[in-house]
Parts: structure tokens; C-alpha cells; sequence
């Protein structure tokens, strides 16, 4: 009769962890690395990293797996190598802030400014020799990120931040405001990406008026400093 419990007792261990193999899980952390069939990602609270099969995942929120953006996925059975993700859903601001936008000076398009902001947080300026861009966050809030940067004048410079809220229009174009001021930035589209060419790094070339007036609005008032000449 003991031997019969016990064994009653084991199949049902085994029953409830087959069913918990069974019910969809979640891991949630940040991709490190993406290929067409798999992900790889690091878990939030720890250096544990698993790489995914996604080769019969539901990519519909997958937004491109960038590298450094913040994921979600859904799988069945063992939390191991190789496992098959039902589902990959990343951040859908952090792949709407991935690009370069764009201050257009319609009299002076040469001179035209911007941002470039890339994956794993970092950011460039683009010919801005005053207001440069070093990095970007995301926000809490849906649609807004956190912009880094060093404000560049006369004879001094200082650390400045920036909340930057991203918008699109019924056309499926995207903006970017500076919060507490008019500068809004343009994204520029894929299409449009893959005709320019030349460096857009930040900076050699001094941006016209237009554009310092922008570096002047996008700073902090009270720590603004005179723009190099």
C-alpha cells in the first residue's frame, strides 16, 4: 500500500511538470545578438543569456530584433539552448528611435543638423559642433526617450539631457520634439537612407543659423554658452 502511494504520489509530480512544460513561459531581457532563424538574449537581472529558435515564431512585434532593445519571449518546455520561441515582442519605441533625424533648413539644406541614434544606447550628432549627441535611454512612458549629450561654447562646455518625444502621422512619418522647446526633428526614411552617402558623424561642418538657433533652443537656458564663431 506504501509502495502504491508513493507511486501514485511520483505520477503525479511527473503529471503537473509535464503540464507545466506545457503552458507557455516567458523570458524577458535584452537581445544581444539576432540571426533570420534565432535571438539571443540576456536576462534582466542576471548574465544568463539563452539563444531562442525562431524560425516558427510569431514575429509580428518582433520590430527588427534590434541588438540592445529590450524583449520579450514566449516558449514552450525548458528554459534551455535552442529552445523554440511561440513569440518575440521587443520595445516598439526603442526601433522607432533607431535612425538618423533630421533639422532641415529649407534655405540652406547643406547645412541642415541632426541626430543619429543607434543601438546599445549611443548617439551622434550630426554637423553639430556645439549641441554633440553621446547617447539616448529609453523612458518609462511609451514614445519617449532620453537624449545625452555635451553642449560645446567659448571656452567652456557642460553635460546635458534632453526628453525627446517621437510621433507619427497619418502618412506613417516620424518626428521627434525636444521637450520644452520647437525643435523637431524629421526621421529619415529607409528609402531615403539608403540614397545618402558621405560620413554623418558629427561635425566638421558648422551648422548655418537655423541650426544654431536649434542648439541654442535644445540647451538648458540657465547653462547655455556662447556658440563658437
Amino acid at each position: 500500500m506504501k509502495n502504491r502511494k508513493l507511486w501514485i504520489v511520483t505520477l503525479a509530480a511527473l503529471g503537473l511538470a509535464a503540464c507545466g512544460e506545457r503552458e507557455p513561459r516567458t523570458f524577458t531581457g535584452f537581445i544581444t545578438d539576432a540571426t533570420m532563424n534565432t535571438v539571443t538574449v540576456q536576462d534582466q537581472s542576471s548574465e544568463s543569456t539563452y539563444t531562442f529558435s525562431t524560425a516558427e515564431a510569431d514575429r509580428s512585434e518582433a520590430h527588427g530584433l534590434l541588438t540592445g532593445a529590450p524583449v520579450v519571449v514566449e516558449y514552450k518546455g525548458r528554459l534551455e539552448e535552442g529552445a523554440q520561441a511561440l513569440k518575440v515582442a521587443t520595445n516598439p519605441t526603442y526601433a522607432e528611435a533607431v535612425g538618423r533625424w533630421m533639422l532641415y533648413d529649407p534655405e540652406n539644406p547643406e547645412f541642415s543638423m541632426g541626430i543619429e541614434i543607434r543601438v546599445e544606447g549611443d548617439a551622434a550628432s550630426i554637423n553639430s559642433a556645439t549641441l554633440v549627441y553621446t547617447g539616448w535611454e529609453l523612458l518609462d512612458e511609451v514614445g519617449k526617450i532620453l537624449l545625452k549629450g555635451q553642449s560645446i561654447g567659448n571656452g567652456g562646455s557642460f553635460d546635458f539631457s534632453q526628453t525627446g518625444i517621437i510621433s507619427k502621422d497619418a502618412a506613417g512619418n516620424y518626428s521627434l520634439t525636444i521637450e520644452g522647446t520647437k525643435i523637431v526633428y524629421d526621421k529619415v526614411s529607409e528609402k531615403a537612407e539608403a540614397a545618402t552617402t558621405g560620413n554623418t558623424e558629427a561635425v566638421a561642418t558648422e551648422p548655418a543659423a537655423t541650426a544654431e538657433g536649434a542648439d541654442a533652443a535644445a540647451a538648458p537656458e540657465e547653462e547655455a554658452v556662447p556658440a563658437q564663431e
